[in-house]
């Protein structure tokens, strides 16, 4: 299985909760789609593709193509959207907790990894998006219900 190349054109994000959303600036541009984290550096409401291990917290979902610099929408908690799955071939579970994930190009998601795996001693983080509403085939595009959240702690002794 290997990461998709290109984030996937998605004419309709919003599927339900369009009033669950709100105000932000793009400090990249962002596909619509597109999973957002809070940018490291830009000021305050500035958003960019999220990649899991690199940008900051997950900010929602961007509701159409925002330039670089312009101000643009994002889709919060309760919404019910339409993301991309980073994965050309592993299916995501209806009812899976869904992450962002590392892929390159930016704004992708996938199954949250299960604490219960890591090994001991390593940090456990997830930059968590929300519940998946349907499966979502590898490399397709499928309906998520918005709960972000984060989760930390350290496996170990």
């Amino acid at each position: 299985m290997a990461d998709i190349g290109t984030f996937p054109k998605i004419t309709q994000v919003c599927d339900q909760g369009q009033r669950n959303a709100r105000s932000v600036k793009a400090g990249a541009a962002i596909k619509a789609g597109m999973v957002v984290a809070y940018a490291d550096a830009g000021g305050s409401d500035t958003v960019v593709p999220h990649v899991k291990g690199t940008t900051a917290s997950i900010a929602g979902v961007a509701a159409y193509d925002i330039a670089s610099g312009a101000w643009g929408t994002v889709y919060l908690n309760g919404a019910i959207v339409y993301v991309a799955n980073a994965d050309d071939g592993t299916v995501i579970d209806a009812g899976a907790v869904v992450e962002g994930n590392d892929n390159e190009v930016g704004g992708t998601v996938s199954a949250a990894a299960n604490a219960a795996t890591t090994a001991e001693g390593e940090e456990y983080k997830n930059d968590l998006l929300g519940y998946a509403i349907e499966d979502i085939a590898g490399g397709a595009t499928g309906r998520v219900m918005i709960n972000i959240g984060v989760t930390s702690r350290n496996i170990g002794p």
